[in-house]
């Protein structure tokens, strides 16, 4: 079988996820694949030191479902990443990243399936009464389906446009994970609240690239501004939401840096530095190619 023709087998992915495609080590998806091994390894020895709650089961179960959608955010972050930095060899990791929030999430499913003693009319029946397992079992789905076709023999089945679009459904596999956590969450939402923001800003990274010079500073600022104030909101509407406070008091909490940064803050900055990026390394790319250079 000749190289163009095993590109396209089922199982052309490597099987060592720290060598590239020639088969060499790589030491950026090593210290990656490291970086993800590293939250079930940890919660592994808490839990054989005993260092749970009450309810280690529980416990584990919100630990694995918060680390899945972190890595979804990782994951999603690559791409804007990338563009901003001009270091091409992120492609590399984004597919461990998406896997490895897949592997989280199947992990967090599996842990629930326990603690209800695989009871599958009680799940099913919890399922059809509570909205946030709807949203959960959805995402699950999708994120199962995003792992199943994230190889090499589905880009050449599917071609790689059709592909791309398939997997821009990690944005709403992404945002219905949100949506699970906030409707789980009782009192503290910065975590959640930061990874909407920091969702949103990707969107509208992607949004800004097919307008007209996507890299202009003024563009990159508005943005930034945008979604910070949308992180703002999306605090407020869950405080209000969720325990009654005022949305003044939120909204003044932002202005509060005494205590801590609110997450509003931190999308803000997350955007302005893509924004800075871009155009460090546009500037760096313009004088190169200047014929005076």
């Amino acid at each position: 079988m000749n190289r163009a023709t095993s590109s396209h087998s089922f199982f052309s992915t490597d099987l060592l996820p720290w060598t590239d495609r020639a088969g060499r080590l790589s030491w950026l998806k090593l210290v990656t694949f490291l970086l993800c091994i590293a939250p079930i390894l940890w919660m592994a020895y808490e839990w054989k030191a005993a260092l749970w709650s009450a309810k280690p089961l529980t416990a584990l179960i919100r630990e694995t479902g918060d680390w899945a959608v972190r890595f979804i955010a990782l994951s999603l972050l690559i791409t804007p990443l990338r563009y901003a930095s001009r270091w091409n060899k992120l492609i590399l990791i984004r597919r461990m990243l998406g896997l490895t929030a897949l592997a989280y999430t199947i992990i967090h499913v599996v842990l629930y399936v326990i603690d209800r003693e695989f009871g599958l009319l009680t799940i099913l029946y919890d399922v059809l009464l509570r909205l946030y397992l709807i949203l959960g079992l959805i995402a699950t789905l999708i994120l199962i389906a995003l792992g199943v076709t994230s190889n090499s023999y589905w880009i050449g089945r599917l071609g790689a446009l059709q592909w791309n679009r398939l997997h821009l459904w990690t944005y709403p596999a992404a945002a219905l994970s949100l949506l699970h956590v906030f409707l789980v969450i009782r009192l503290n939402a910065f975590e959640a609240s930061l990874i909407s923001g920091l969702l949103l800003l990707f969107v509208g990274f992607r949004l800004l690239r097919q307008r007209p010079n996507p890299s202009s500073p003024l563009k990159w600022l508005a943005l930034a501004i945008l979604c910070g104030v949308m992180t703002a909101l999306i605090e407020v509407i869950f405080y209000r939401i969720s325990t009654g406070v005022d949305p003044m008091r939120v909204l003044i909490a932002n202005l509060d840096f005494s205590y801590e940064i609110r997450p509003a803050w931190w999308v803000f900055l997350s955007g302005l530095t893509l924004g800075i990026l871009t155009l460090i390394q546009n500037l760096s790319l313009s004088r190169k190619t200047s014929p005076l250079a």
